[in-house]
C-alpha cells in the first residue's frame, strides 16, 4: 500500500518560496483511494498553499484536528468557508476545551482552538469524538489516542493547563473561569499508514512523548513503526532529553524521522547529524511518498 504526504503548511518556507508558512502544520493524506486532511495549521494559508501546488480539498474523506490548540486547528473555519461542511470531522476525546499556557512572569495566554461544540452542532458538522484507543477510520488509516506515560524522560509539560466542558452545557461549552486543570493530552491523536515495511507514524505535536507515543502504538497493534512524520515537541528538551530520544529512534530502527514543527530549530541540525540519511526536513510543500 502506498501512500503521498504533502505537508500544505509548516513552520519552514518551501524551497521555492513561492508558499505561505506559519507556526503550524498541516498535512494532507492520499493512498488506496482516500484523501484525509490531518490539521489546518493557524491562519487558513494552508488552503491557499494546496491551490497553489494544485491540490483540491473539496473531496476530502476525513478531517482530523489532532489536538486542541491554535496552530493545528486555527485553519479550520477557513476551511468549511471554502469547501462546506467536510464528509467528517475526527478528534479525541476532550478536545473541546479551552487551553492556555502559563507565561513565566505570571498569568495565562489563551492557545486553543476558535470555535466550540455548540458552533460545530449549529453548522451541522458531523464530529466523530474518538474515545477508543485507537479505530481504523479507512483501510490502511488508523487513528490513535490515549497514550501511556512509559519513559519518564519524557515528562507532562505543566506549562499547558486547561478548562474542560461541563456536564451542564447541554453541548455548549460552559466553563468554570477559576479552574485549571493541567492538560493531559488525551485528546491528542496520531495516524498511522500500514505500509510494507510497517506503520508510519504521522503526528501534529506529540504533547504526550514521541518515544511513548511510539511504544505505546507498537504495544497496542503488535505493528513495528518503520517511520515517523510531523511535530516531535523537542523544542524545549534539554541535551539529555534529545540525546535520549535519538537513541531511541536508532534502537527502533525507523527508516525515515521526517520531523520539524515544534521539534526546534536548534535540535535539527542535531537530528541530522545523528540519523544521517534517514532525516527528512519536512517542511512547507514538501511531498513523502511511503
Amino acid at each position: 500500500m502506498t501512500w503521498r504526504i504533502t505537508t500544505l503548511i509548516e513552520n519552514h518556507p518551501d524551497h521555492d518560496g513561492k508558499l505561505a508558512c506559519e507556526h503550524g502544520l498541516s498535512m494532507l493524506i492520499e493512498g488506496n483511494g482516500i484523501r484525509f486532511l490531518m490539521d489546518t495549521g493557524d491562519s487558513g494559508s494552508f488552503f491557499d498553499n494546496s491551490l497553489s501546488m494544485g491540490l483540491s480539498l473539496k473531496d476530502l474523506d476525513g478531517v482530523l484536528l489532532s489536538h486542541a490548540h491554535y496552530d493545528h486547528a486555527g485553519g479550520f473555519l477557513r476551511l468549511i468557508r471554502e469547501i462546506g461542511k467536510p464528509k467528517q470531522l475526527y478528534v479525541g476525546k476532550g478536545f473541546f476545551k479551552k487551553s492556555y499556557l502559563t507565561r513565566k512572569r505570571g498569568g495565562l495566554k489563551y492557545i486553543g482552538i476558535r470555535f466550540d461544540r455548540r458552533m460545530i452542532t449549529d453548522l451541522g458538522i458531523p464530529v466523530c469524538e474518538i474515545e477508543q484507543n485507537s479505530l481504523e477510520v479507512f483501510p490502511g488509516l488508523t487513528l490513535h489516542r490515549n497514550f501511556r506515560r512509559i519513559y519518564d524522560w519524557e515528562p507532562m509539560d505543566d506549562t499547558f493547563v486547561c478548562q474542560y466542558e461541563t456536564t451542564s452545557c447541554f453541548g455548549g461549552r460552559c466553563m468554570d473561569s477559576m479552574l485549571y486543570t493541567p492538560d493531559s493530552f488525551e485528546e491528542e491523536t496520531a495516524v498511522t499508514l500500514d505500509t510494507a515495511d510497517g506503520l508510519v507514524l504521522i503526528v501534529g505535536c506529540s504533547h504526550p512523548g514521541i518515544m511513548n507515543m511510539i511504544s505505546t502504538i507498537e504495544e497496542r497493534s503488535g505493528k513495528t513503526i518503520c517511520g515517523v512524520i510531523g511535530g516531535t515537541h523537542l523544542m524545549d528538551a534539554g541535551p539529555d532529553r534529545l540525546q535520549k530520544t535519538i537513541d531511541a529512534f536508532l534502537a527502533h530502527d525507523l527508516k525515515l524521522i521526517a520531523v520539524s514543527h515544534c521539534t526546534g530549530e536548534d535540535h535539527l541540525p542535531i537530528l541530522r547529524q545523528a540519523v544521517k540519511d534517514r532525516f527528512v526536513f519536512n517542511n512547507t510543500g514538501n511531498v513523502i511518498e511511503v
